[in-house]
């Protein structure tokens, strides 16, 4: 982790990690009330958009094959992250659009049972998690090949 002599986490590293943290503490947020509004029944009309929500993974599937024919994963660890990224997608795009839905059709649910404080919690120790996973990859992938963890 980027830090002063004395420590203290650098500003710029806050910058640069802020707006990220918090844009997908959002999405993550929104993933998880998409959740409980599938869970509780009050998801109506998933099914008429759940191709949409195809289509937006398949997107992502296609941009991230080009990206990684022109990086270094190419060949099958290319399909491999390709098929990984349009997974991601499909799933957080689908779960974020129905969580805005649930929230905007049933804000009472959300805001009176302070669910939306949970979820805004649960979701930014998972960004918190990701940010920590990535900025150490190498640690994690070592501790994972040892069994270290």
């Amino acid at each position: 982790m980027a830090t002063s002599s004395n420590g203290y986490l650098e500003r710029d590293v806050l910058v640069q990690a802020g707006p990220l943290i918090c844009a997908t503490t959002l999405a993550l947020m929104a993933a998880f009330l998409g959740i409980v509004g599938i869970a509780s029944g009050n998801a109506a009309g998933l099914v008429g958009r759940l191709p949409l929500y195809v289509l937006a993974g398949s997107v992502g599937f296609v941009a991230a094959l080009l990206a990684a024919e022109h990086s270094q994963y190419y060949g099958r660890e290319g399909v491999v992250t390709a098929a990984a990224v349009g997974i991601i997608d499909f799933v957080m795009i689908g779960l974020g659009t129905e969580g805005v839905i649930y929230g905007l059709t049933y804000p009472e649910a959300v805001v009176a049972s302070h669910l939306s404080a949970y979820l805004l919690s649960a979701a930014m120790i998972t960004s918190g998690l990701g940010y920590w996973t990535v900025r150490n990859w190498r640690d994690v992938t070592a501790a994972v090949d040892t069994s270290g963890l």
